[in-house]
């Protein structure tokens, strides 16, 4: 019952590994529509751990659906009575993609930590909101603050179909949790955070699960009757009386039609951008790049309503293409054999470029689906750049736009006899964090990974 608790409180767009007791109501709405407050502190008491919050964030929100129609956010970004606040109101960001930049774009500023003024803004946002749906409040701080925050925090509990939860990425022994409790009021709307990418995974899954709620059926049924008419005519003469009964039986076949509205949200839908070095370097390990790159095909569900897939293949700048992006192929066995044929371009190595031409695959020209599915972009190289753009900028970008980024290289130092250098340093710094970095020893971690977008719709129909 304690693991339920814990996954439940960890899809609110919060952290990991969670404090849990016994508990009758709800501990988080859940709904089609929402207001999101996220109340964000980066003072000098958080600054090592803002970061990992700040993207802890980014990662889970990749579930949603922000814009006006769906999830509202608003955001409060704060530290010191004497440093300047930052104040997002309700829809400052009109899509996923705004709110992961904006985001992104934050930074820790140091100064102490006044929580008690950043829940009195708070207070006045809650006032502005869109008072037909439910509201969910994170404050994400280790509960060290200058003030005390318990009144403010007792007024957001107040408002009517609102649930407040407090949420701290640094180390639980450093926590302040009898301030985190004086937020919360509830020790199960605590979470402290020990590993954050198990906690994405989980908030993910949650958070997909509670939006199939939103599924509809509609069943129209139309009715008709039977009807008998008995009529009677007597006539009479002077000599005879003669009746004549007639019986009309009207019968109408009774008829129900059940209309089914499929809903297009399968809660498995993942856009996948395979990046692929073709350079002059990797000319004898590429056909590893292409077997990887097949067996996360067949791992997966491919169809128009659960994964899509695309191919860039780089090397130097001109020699960088889109080899077919979203929208081209529908199943598998279309994929499997457009990547089998795919050939060494040669020449030099521009994985920025390669990135920058993947990105363009978040366009819905392209086929994606923003704000619906989750995008995955997986580069496969040996890490020597030599042309283009700095790799580490434009992975940054990606992630920027809601990118999630793995990079897989191949470590074990010979291929078919020939010797396979990799440049580390390189391949380092193009996954989303550390934890996004592969090579041929562990990609079935990852493929488990990706898979895990897809794994409840495996028993349903395509």
């Amino acid at each position: 019952m304690s693991q339920l608790l814990c996954a439940a409180i960890t899809a609110v767009l919060l952290a990991p590994p969670c404090l849990v007791s016994s508990q009758t109501t709800p501990l988080f709405p859940v709904a089609c529509e929402l207001n999101i407050l996220v109340v964000l502190d980066r003072s000098d008491s958080v600054k090592g751990g803002f970061n990992k919050s700040r993207n802890f964030v980014l990662d889970v929100s990749q579930e949603l659906q922000i814009g006006p129609e769906k999830h509202r956010v608003a955001m409060i970004v704060y530290s010191g009575p004497t440093y300047r606040r930052e104040v997002f109101k309700w829809n400052f960001a009109k899509n996923n993609e705004e709110f992961h930049q904006i985001l992104s774009s934050l930074r820790a500023i140091g100064g102490t930590t006044s929580t008690k003024r950043a829940l009195e803004i708070a207070n006045n946002l809650m006032e502005t909101r869109d008072q037909t749906v439910a509201t969910l409040i994170m404050v994400v701080t280790d509960g060290r603050s200058a003030d005390d925050p318990k009144q403010p925090a007792i007024k957001l509990r107040s408002y009517p179909n609102t649930w407040l939860f407090a949420a701290s990425t640094g180390d639980p022994e450093k926590v302040d949790m009898t301030e985190l409790m004086d937020i919360t009021g509830d020790e199960n709307k605590i979470v402290t955070h020990r590993g954050r990418e198990l906690a994405t995974d989980i908030a993910k899954r949650i958070l997909r699960k509670a939006q199939e709620k939103c599924r509809t059926t509609t069943t129209t049924t139309t009715t008709t009757t039977t009807t008998t008419t008995t009529t009677t005519t007597t006539t009479t003469t002077t000599t005879t009386t003669t009746t004549t009964t007639t019986t009309t039986t009207t019968t109408t076949t009774t008829t129900t039609t059940t209309t089914t509205t499929t809903n297009p949200i399968t809660g498995c839908e993942l856009d996948l951008v395979f990046v692929m070095d073709l350079s002059t370097t990797t000319s004898h390990i590429y056909s590893f790049y292409k077997e990887m790159a097949e067996k996360i095909v067949k791992a997966l569900i491919i169809s128009p309503r659960h994964t899509r897939v695309a191919l860039v293949g780089f090397s130097s700048i001109g020699r960088t293409r889109t080899v077919f992006n979203l929208k081209k192929f529908k199943w598998s066995d279309q994929v499997i054999p457009a990547i089998a044929e795919l050939q060494s371009a040669g020449g030099l190595t521009a994985i920025g470029t390669g990135i920058q031409e993947a990105m363009k695959q978040g366009e819905k020209l392209e086929g994606a689906r923003p704000d619906l599915a989750t995008k995955v972009m997986v580069i496969f190289t040996d890490g020597w750049n030599n042309k283009g753009p700095d790799p580490e900028m434009a992975a940054k970008e990606a992630h920027a736009k809601g990118w999630e980024l793995f990079a897989v290289g191949y470590a074990s130092k010979k291929f078919n006899g020939e010797d396979v250098p990799l440049h580390e340093v390189t391949l380092n710094v193009l996954g989303t964090d550390e934890t996004h970095i592969y090579s041929d020893q562990n990609t079935d971690q990852m493929i488990e990974r990706i898979r895990e977008r897809n794994a409840k719709c495996f028993e349903e129909p395509l």
